[in-house]
């Protein structure tokens, strides 16, 4: 007699509730699908790029960490990206010209992507999974690659996927891409030390195809090379610092060439770093021999050079200054007789009270102009006049016979128009040599050289010629 067995001691395993490890997978897949990434609906890009990366991310939780998926591509021109089907081939040719145009930028400064990715394999967009806590863990490392790949093939995705992995600071990164042929892998290895099989051309190429194991014979394979040299201890150099004289303020004589030299140049050295590179580009191996007992690479033969400079970020520049003291006029409250001295001495302290004061007669009001005109012709400001003459006969060569400072026969703009971007659209300016420009650069220099009660005196006279 078979035993009565109670249906609720059955232990039933639900298979249709999804684990997490699906729900991660489905997310990264709605992902991909909610940014139109597969390779039937990608955009393709034609055209010119700018310097500029756009991007978009999505939070995912997985085994109690949170990941960020995020999208970065370069913007591109006007016009530039167009919504068609987008052949494999070309997603793959991209890519192919990508990483030979980054082996002559390979390592240099990044190009403003959030990851160095886009510079070392010369992409122009890609995905990344940035885990918000380090990825050390070989196991859940391969997990998570295996999710991206299984998200990645379920969606047909047509851009490269990245996952973050080791510590943060460590720039470490697996990448692969793929589509019905071919399979591009995009990986990252940090050492502590380099092996010696890693330190010559022939033990790498030998690591190179040991990883691909084709069970037949591989053709040659193709390698860049690049050598840099840094020079990062720049400031044990002297710099030469271009100070300018104040010469053309000595009443010996007046030299219009000692005053149309305006302050340029660097206070300090500029450069932070020189990187020099020595590049062999797209050569097969046995072309040049790099083993650990000879090597071929001479950088003094390298059939491309190319030289980095990285700049300060703050440096002051002397020309930058001297118009900064001009602008700052802008803001200065004080009036031009404050300036020179002359409010009190013209007894200008209350005008209205002139006005206010009864009777006025036309007796006082003479004898208050005639003294008012014995005083300015008496005024003496801090230019001297040995000094003061030739700066006002430069700006007015009208006034004396000399022709040696008279205007140009024909006054013309320039204008940067020529090129694609006009350059300074909206600045105004004044011709070369003309009435403005004299009185613009005198202006300047008398600021940077005696500072605003040069500058006044130069203008108060200058009102008085007009």
């Amino acid at each position: 007699m078979n035993e009565e067995i109670d249906e609720y001691d059955i232990y039933h395993q639900d298979f249709t509730t999804a684990s997490e490890w699906e729900i991660f997978i489905a997310r990264i897949e709605e992902i991909i699908k909610e940014w139109r990434l597969s390779k039937s609906s990608l955009s393709k890009l034609s055209g010119g790029y700018t310097k500029k990366w756009i991007g978009k991310s999505e939070e995912i939780q997985f085994q109690g960490n949170k990941y960020i998926l995020s999208y970065h591509m370069l913007e591109t021109v006007k016009s530039a990206e167009e919504t068609v089907e987008t052949k494999n081939n070309s997603i793959l040719v991209d890519l192919h010209n990508g990483i030979w145009e980054s082996t002559t930028k390979f390592m240099d400064d990044l190009d403003g992507s959030p990851f160095p990715v886009s510079s070392w394999y010369g992409l122009k967009r890609y995905l990344m999974l940035y885990s918000s806590l380090p990825l050390v863990d070989g196991n859940l490392i391969k997990l998570v690659m295996s999710s991206a790949n299984i998200a990645f093939a379920n969606t047909d995705c047509g851009v490269p996927f990245f996952v973050k992995i080791r510590e943060h600071w460590q720039p470490t990164y697996l990448g692969f891409y793929e589509d019905t042929e071919h399979k591009v892998s995009f990986d990252t290895i940090h050492l502590k030390r380099i092996s010696n099989q890693c330190s010559h051309l022939s033990g790498l190429v030998s690591l190179f195809k040991s990883k691909i194991a084709s069970p037949v014979a591989l053709d040659a394979v193709v390698v860049s090379t690049k050598f840099s040299y840094e020079l990062k201890d720049v400031d044990a150099f002297a710099w030469r610092k271009t100070t300018q004289s104040n010469e053309f303020l000595s009443i010996e004589g007046f030299d219009v060439r000692k005053l149309l030299e305006l302050p340029f140049g660097s206070e300090k050295n500029p450069i932070q770093s020189v990187l020099l590179n020595t590049i062999w580009p797209k050569f097969r191996e046995c072309a040049i021999v790099d083993s650990s007992t000879f090597s071929e690479y001479d950088p003094l033969m390298a059939p491309t050079w190319t030289i980095t400079l990285k700049m300060r970020e703050n440096f002051n520049c002397q020309l930058s200054e001297t118009i900064s003291k001009i602008m700052d006029l802008l803001d200065n409250t004080n009036l031009l007789m404050d300036t020179l001295g002359l409010s009190k001495s013209l007894g200008l302290v209350n005008p209205l009270h002139k006005i206010t004061e009864a009777p006025i007669t036309i007796s006082k009001l003479v004898k208050a102009a005639m003294g008012q005109s014995k005083h300015m012709s008496d005024f003496k400001g801090p230019i001297s006049d040995d000094l003061l003459m030739p700066l006002l006969y430069y700006i007015f060569p009208d006034a004396v016979d000399d022709n040696t400072f008279n205007y140009p026969e024909q006054l013309e703009v320039e204008f940067k128009q020529d090129g694609g971007q006009k350059l300074c659209s909206y600045v105004k300016t004044s011709p070369e040599g003309g009435l403005v420009w004299r009185v613009s650069v005198t202006a300047a220099r008398l600021l940077d050289a005696g500072g605003l009660p040069y500058l006044a005196h130069l203008w108060y006279e200058f009102c008085q010629e007009l």
